[in-house]
């Protein structure tokens, strides 16, 4: 090997598949990125919009009983039929307890009982209240209201029992704590959607508000699949990309060491063979200078 030869020799170019290689860690990271943040926004909404409270009076049954979990949605815009958790006035209440009770009217309208058929009814409209405790009628006193700007009319579905709007006239708006969404009973669940009576009447829409909650839940799911998909292939691609660095080190080493041997001789070093047995002193003729 000349020494021009060896002046040529240089290493390696860098693997082509080092620039997929980054590509490839970046969309991993970005999509582990991504799946924690959906993950964290979909924990993190029912947490702060979502309250839990038990209720401890029967005057809601059949729909919400005592010892119920109820969770409540907190800032969100009531609508007729919706069942909410609220604080009364003390001066009407006599009490600074919270009450849970169905939401029968809203500022501007008119609520009245009973009509020819014993209903109550909104803005003329009568109510088919089908929640209301078996055996209850829709109310044992009349009422007729206006209600004022602010003001709403409430009354529990166990209407025989129920301390209510009948009672303590209409209450502000502003005492809303927040929209019943979900009622936890032993082991069971049960969604509260705005009832059928008020839909059918054209007094509140058809209720998808809880789908938001939904979505959210089927978001969290896919989230957490995803993150353990993308935990096992990081751990595996981790693997394979250390075994094949492992590879290419000593395929390195195995280059360098073949280019070393064969440098070596140009720089005046020669290795010495070992004597041959037998031959005492022929190491020494090949390495020596011959005699003469």
């Amino acid at each position: 090997m000349t020494q021009q030869q060896a002046t040529t020799w240089a290493p390696p170019e860098p693997r082509p598949g080092r620039r997929a290689d980054r590509i490839g860690r970046i969309a991993f990271w970005v999509l582990v990125v991504l799946a924690a943040a959906l993950l964290s926004a979909s924990i993190a909404v029912p947490i702060v919009t979502i309250q839990p409270y038990t209720e401890q009076s029967p005057t809601m049954e059949n729909t919400v009983h005592p010892g119920d979990q109820m969770f409540v949605v907190t800032g969100s815009a009531i609508r007729r039929g919706d069942v909410v958790v609220l604080r009364v006035p003390r001066k009407d209440s006599r009490t600074d307890d919270v009450f849970v009770k169905r939401v029968i009217g809203l500022p501007g309208d008119h609520v009245a009982c009973c009509d020819a058929r014993g209903r109550v009814t909104v803005n003329g409209k009568p109510l088919n209240e089908t929640y209301l405790y078996p055996g209850d009628r829709p109310s044992v006193v009349g009422f007729s209201v206006t209600l004022r700007r602010g003001q709403i009319w409430v009354m529990g579905d166990r209407r025989n029992i129920s301390l209510d709007s009948r009672t303590w006239g209409p209450v502000p708006e502003s005492g809303v704590l927040g929209r019943v969404v979900l009622v936890h009973r032993g082991s069971s669940f049960a969604a509260l959607r705005t009832p059928q009576a008020f839909v059918s009447d054209g007094l509140a829409p058809a209720d998808t508000r809880l789908d938001l909650y939904v979505r959210l839940a089927i978001t969290a799911a896919a989230s957490v699949a995803a993150l353990l998909i993308l935990t096992v292939f990081g751990i595996a691609r981790f693997v394979v990309r250390q075994r094949r660095a492992r590879r290419e080190a000593e395929a390195e080493r195995s280059r360098r060491e073949a280019a070393r041997r064969l440098v070596e001789p140009m720089w005046g070093v020669h290795r010495v063979p070992p004597e041959p047995p037998g031959n005492p002193g022929a190491a020494t003729q090949v390495a020596g200078q011959p005699d003469s």
